[in-house]
This record gives structure tokens, C-alpha cells and sequence, in this order.
């Protein structure tokens, strides 16, 4: 077995490599808004899109594209899983909330991965303490575009009360009160559209 391959195969190397895939998600995403565990746990999601297949794409690169599916839960979550050959049963699980004082047709949205389990690897199903990512989702026409926060030491958000800014431009909230004053503040900038997602 070569250093990689045993890398792969330690409790410290899955986790670290769970770790770099977070960091790369966030620096193509422009950032992160994080917290360890749900802190909208208690709140009751919307569900304002339909459920079917869809194509998501980078405004920056419109060629870098890929496939999912969306699918409706009865606790009101979504379940977004990769279409993609290379990415196939890979997921994640969406809750839309409809916090007081957004813009129309704009929503909060907290995402959690549940990645598909292959042979070979640990399974991290989602639990009460896994990683939440928080943004801001407007619905469209033709579906939906996603704004994900930056978050540099020096912005705003990192100086709130319960955050704690880390390097590659995340930052992880631990009080619900300043996660809501950071997504009204950033609901009140122009729109920077991270991802768009299109249905099929």
C-alpha cells in the first residue's frame, strides 16, 4: 500500500481530507458561513421550490457545470444529490427558512453533506453536530441563484459576538442571534450570485 493510499485509510487522514474538501468548497464558493451543528434547528423550513432535476453553474465559468436531483422531505428539508458520474449518491440536505424581514423571494438556506458511502471509505452520515453552511437562495424563473458569504477577518460578520474567523475566508458562527444579523446584513448588499441553479 503506497503513503497515499494509507493516508486515506487512517481516522486522521479521512479527517483531514474531509477537511481540505471543506476548505476547496469554500474558496470556489467565495467563503464560508459555518457552525458546528444546526443553530435553526428549531425552526420550520419552507419548501419554496418544486422538486426535479437541475443544472447548477458558476456565473465566473459558465462551462463548469453539473447535474442533480431534488427531492422534497416530509420534515420539510430538501435533498439535493449529484447526477454526475464522478459524484454519483453524493448529497446534501437543504432547509429553506423564511426569516422575517428578506427581500421577497429570498430565503436562508443551511446545508449539511451526506455523502454517498463507497467501498472502502468511513461513512460520516449527517448527525446533530455535522457541519452546517449557511447563505442566502432567491428563487427565479427558471430556479434559483445562491449567494455564499465571505468572511475575512477584518468584515463585519467576524467581529459579532459568537464567531470565530478562520482562514480560507470562513467563518463559524456559535450564537443563532449574530448568524441572523449577519444574513439580514448581508440580505441589505448588492447580490453577488456564487451558484445558479436551472431546471431541466
Amino acid at each position: 500500500m503506497d503513503k497515499m493510499a494509507n493516508f486515506e485509510t487512517t481516522t486522521l487522514g479521512r479527517l483531514a481530507l474531509r477537511k481540505i474538501a471543506t476548505v476547496l468548497s469554500c474558496l470556489l464558493l467565495a467563503g464560508c458561513w459555518q457552525s458546528e451543528g444546526s443553530l435553526l434547528g428549531d425552526v420550520q423550513p419552507v419548501q419554496p421550490f418544486r422538486a426535479g432535476k437541475v443544472v447548477s453553474s458558476n456565473p465566473e465559468k459558465p462551462g463548469d457545470m453539473s447535474h442533480a436531483v431534488l427531492t422534497k422531505a416530509k420534515d420539510g428539508s430538501y435533498r439535493l444529490t449529484s447526477a454526475d458520474k464522478k459524484d454519483a449518491g453524493d448529497a446534501m440536505v437543504l432547509r429553506f427558512i423564511a426569516l422575517p424581514g428578506l427581500p421577497p423571494d429570498t430565503f436562508v438556506f443551511e446545508a449539511v453533506s451526506d455523502d454517498k458511502c463507497r467501498p472502502g471509505q468511513t461513512c460520516h452520515p449527517v448527525t446533530p453536530k455535522s457541519e452546517r453552511d449557511y447563505g442566502l437562495v432567491r428563487r427565479t424563473q427558471g430556479g434559483a441563484e445562491v449567494t455564499n458569504p465571505d468572511c475575512g477577518k477584518s468584515d463585519p460578520a467576524a467581529r459579532l459576538p459568537g464567531v470565530k474567523a478562520g482562514d480560507y475566508s470562513i467563518c463559524t458562527f456559535s450564537s443563532r442571534v449574530s448568524l441572523g444579523t449577519a444574513l439580514m446584513a448581508l440580505a441589505r448588499q448588492n447580490w453577488k450570485t456564487s451558484v445558479v441553479y436551472t431546471y431541466e
